[in-house]
């Protein structure tokens, strides 16, 4: 099945990689010369993620929801993905660079590259329940099939998480389950619930063609604008552990990278092998590739108290991520452009 988006980005888009280099770096001034704002900055990032999924949510229409509610083959591929893969390819990786190369450089000791291998298993084990989306729209995909691949996700993850966890670092968590609900009702229901409204409201008193030449323009400013927002929060939150810790990212992006490019070219060529279009294939993709950084940092702060590297290397995890995807979003549209100039 298929819902797929036409047009363009935002006007904001075609500058989005300055604006970004210019949020991350006003979020590190922030960080370094006002620390006293974060104690109102920490609400910022809900927030932010909320207007970043909302506009998304107004573009579904519930009718494509139900019928996306049937793909039973698009969910059981991206869990045969998500769960009997990916934890696996994470901890492979982990070895090459934190067992092999960088040690057998020289370039680090046994414990940290043991505490800095740790934090990119929690990294990999679960996937996105939240940017996800926002990923996915932005790269013209299939939206309410975005909307049950999550749903799945933030159950399946649940039971897998922990058993991952356990068998690949040794170290028994638990996830609280308290806390996931919140984030499916604050990043899934709310915006749902929000995003039908709008829709329901607009089309009855403006019409189809103002919707979609007046509103959906605008909420895709207001997505653009809230992604920029939450950086500007998130580097300013955790821009310290950059600061201090400048020597780790060399060696946390190299491994992270490659996971993330392995996962989304891997499941958007094997939906695209299997039979489906740009937008389902690209759907597909990002939820593979999305990963819940927040509850890996929630866990290794709690779990890995005693080796704080853990942490540390979760919470540059996100900050290496969200550029990446947002290039996997330029490289996804510049494909479909591509594929559509073949098919012509």
């Amino acid at each position: 099945m298929s819902t797929c988006k036409v047009g363009g980005l935002s006007i904001i888009d075609r500058l989005l990689s300055l604006w970004i280099a210019v949020g991350i770096i006003i979020g590190l001034v922030l960080g370094k010369t006002a620390p006293w704002l974060n104690i109102y900055l920490q609400y910022g990032i809900p927030i932010g993620l909320f207007f970043m999924i909302y506009p998304a949510m107004v573009k579904i229409d519930l009718n494509d929801l139900k019928k996306a509610l049937k793909s039973r083959r698009e969910v059981g591929l991206v869990a045969f993905l998500n769960y009997a893969v990916n934890p696996f390819l994470v901890y492979f990786i982990g070895f090459i660079f934190f067992n092999l190369i960088f040690p057998g450089l020289g370039l680090l000791n046994t414990v940290t590259a043991n505490a800095l291998w740790t934090g990119l298993i929690l990294l990999g084990v679960a996937p996105c329940i939240a940017m996800v989306l926002v990923w996915t729209d932005l790269a013209q995909g299939n939206g309410p099939l975005g909307i049950v691949l999550m749903a799945w996700n933030s159950i399946i993850q649940i039971i897998t998480t922990p058993l991952y966890i356990a068998l690949l670092v040794g170290t028994y968590v638990s996830v609280n389950i308290l806390s996931l609900g919140e984030s499916i009702l604050l990043y899934l229901g709310l915006p749902l619930l929000a995003g039908a409204l709008t829709r329901k409201i607009v089309l009855k008193r403006k019409g189809a063609v103002w919707f979609t030449n007046k509103l959906i323009p605008q909420f895709g400013s207001l997505q653009l604008l809230s992604l920029l927002f939450t950086l500007v929060v998130m580097f300013s939150l955790q821009g310290y552990v950059i600061l201090d810790n400048p020597q780790l990212i060399l060696f946390m992006v190299p491994p992270l990278i490659l996971f993330i490019f392995l996962l989304y070219n891997s499941a958007y060529y094997l939906a695209k092998r299997i039979g489906y279009n740009y937008c389902d294939s690209t759907t597909i993709g990002f939820h593979c590739t999305g990963r819940n950084f927040e509850l890996a940092i929630a866990i290794a702060i709690t779990a890995f108290a005693s080796t704080p590297l853990v942490a540390v290397s979760t919470v540059i995890g996100p900050l290496i991520e969200i550029p990446v995807m947002l290039a996997l979003v330029k490289i996804s549209l510049r494909r479909r452009s591509g594929e559509e100039k073949i098919q012509v």
